[in-house]
């Protein structure tokens, strides 16, 4: 193949792989299109990305196998064809000069807010003992993003918009306990399905929806909002629990290049799960430190341990973490293929959960819907 991307009067460089290693990935994205999109229809199929591939990693031959599991993990959308966005998130971690993945790393703290930890939803197991340890972690990773629950004050998740006839559901109306499933209405929104209830809590711009007051914040940090709406709740720290909406955390991860997030913070069987199965779904390489975190029910800590393995995502201790991220290097192209095919059964165990409230039924001994979970 020729030059990429010459512009008049430049030199051709030597060959395709040594535009790869002189160019930016945004530049990069612009001449691969040009160069490798022979139908110009803005995309990438199976052969021209086949095309890319041996270009990008000259000494790393992909089988035809592997080929098909490097498209469905750059197809993002899941539509036989990687679009720019796409093709921009991998090779913002591709190494022109090593031909190897860059690793990024990233460390989400999910919910570490007042109300769930010394509050009106306030953790049993004394959620603010893995506040130090949090700490302790920012500084190995490249990227610290802090997830808030971040409630108006009338929620389709709050008990008390529902005694208050606040709350469009299918279920007849009474005075509900916390902790009780109830069946939402579908709207332009959202499908129907079902919701847990719970004590108000995480309410916007009020002390308990604020990080606890030890946790270390930076003006470096990233901050994500998840459960913003009235009428759609969001256990993820990606998408809301109907995957309607998006929070702008994969947007943010993949400007930054990362490629290995690590999970901490509250409830590890609720919204620690829900995060790291999405980002699993998305490509990342997603580790759960299960002691930065903690449970909503105790009994769930092995059952949702399994269910993330299942996923491919990691699940390790804090002593784990800190030596991964001390030994961390670039990832070649086959490791690299290797850590995908191990996500490639997340987006399945997801679906079969049927909508986010699963993971709320799963964390209380009584998963009946309708009847009251009484675990805190």
């Amino acid at each position: 193949m020729g030059s990429l991307c010459s512009r008049a009067g430049e030199p051709a460089p030597e060959s395709p792989a040594a535009e790869f290693r002189s160019r930016s990935a945004l530049l990069l994205t612009d001449a691969v299109f040009n160069k490798y999109d022979k139908d110009g229809n803005g995309e990438l199929d199976v052969k021209e990305l086949s095309a890319l591939m041996a270009d990008a990693f000259p000494e790393q031959p992909l089988t035809q196998e592997e080929l098909k599991v490097m498209m469905q993990a750059l197809d993002l959308n899941q539509d036989g064809k990687v679009g720019a966005n796409e093709l921009r998130a991998f090779l913002r971690c591709y190494d022109p000069k090593s031909h190897h993945i860059k690793t990024k790393t990233a460390l989400i703290i999910i919910d570490a807010q007042n109300d769930f930890i010394t509050g009106t939803l306030a953790n049993p197991y004394n959620g603010q003992q893995i506040v130090p340890i949090i700490n302790g972690l920012r500084d190995k990773v490249d990227l610290v993003v802090i997830s808030y629950d971040w409630h108006p004050e009338e929620h389709c998740s709050f008990v008390e918009s529902a005694n208050a006839g606040k709350i469009a559901m299918l279920d007849e109306p009474k005075t509900f306990e916390p902790f009780t499933m109830i069946t939402l209405k579908g709207d332009a929104d959202r499908p129907e399905h079902q919701q847990m209830l719970y004590p108000r809590h995480a309410v916007q711009d009020t002390w308990g929806g604020k990080c606890h007051e030890d946790l270390v914040l930076k003006d470096t940090d990233k901050v994500i909002y998840k459960g913003t709406k009235p009428n759609i709740d969001s256990y993820s720290a990606f998408f809301d629990n109907c995957k309607a909406n998006d929070t702008g955390l994969l947007e943010m991860l993949q400007s930054a290049g990362v490629t290995d997030v690590y999970c901490a913070g509250l409830v590890f069987d609720i919204c620690v799960k829900s995060t790291a199965l999405h980002g699993a779904e998305l490509g990342f390489n997603m580790l759960v430190i299960h002691d930065a975190c903690k449970p909503l029910s105790d009994a769930q800590v092995e059952p949702t341990k399994a269910v993330l393995a299942s996923a491919g995502v990691d699940v390790l201790s804090v002593d784990e973490a800190v030596g991964k991220l001390s030994a961390r290097k670039d990832r070649t192209l086959k490791e690299f293929m290797s850590g995908i095919r191990r996500l490639k059964p997340a987006k399945r165990i997801h679906r079969e959960m049927d909508s986010m409230s699963s993971h709320a039924l799963l964390a209380g001994p009584d998963t009946n819907p309708g009847k009251t979970n009484t675990f805190f």
